[in-house]
């Protein structure tokens, strides 16, 4: 697996990509390091450089550990470029109400910054809470 972070004006883009597997170690706490001290982060994630037969319990930890830190940080994520087989797996389990998904980073970066709370959406303001 490798991780390509960059900052954009607007958000912090990390491009997920490569070959996963169930074993590999992965910390997005280390890859947000730098974004640590940052109130309410925006965060998006692009996994559409995942190989088409990677693990899908393998992205699912990817991304709910990108929920897990950003959630941490108070910030909003968004989610884009899913793999069918991990986008049918978020359909049929109700996970979309939870995590923000895209189809490409186009329409991600388009859309509003509002935060999944198990249906609740709070959106960004720009404004500290």
């Amino acid at each position: 697996m490798k991780c390509n972070v960059i900052e954009k004006k607007a958000f912090i883009l990390a491009e997920v990509g490569g070959s996963l597997s169930k074993s590999a170690p992965f910390s997005a706490r280390d890859i947000l390091r730098p974004w640590r001290d940052r109130k309410e982060p925006r965060i998006v994630i692009d996994l559409g450089g995942i190989d088409e037969d990677s693990n899908v319990l393998a992205q699912l930890s990817i991304i709910n550990a990108f929920k897990k830190e950003v959630d941490l940080a108070n910030g909003y994520l968004k989610i884009c470029s899913l793999r069918p087989r991990i986008k049918d797996y978020l359909l049929k389990n109700g996970l979309y109400r939870i995590f923000d998904v895209y189809d490409d980073l186009d329409s991600a970066e388009n859309s509003p910054w509002e935060k999944r709370r198990y249906g609740k959406r709070e959106r960004y303001t720009g404004t500290a809470a």
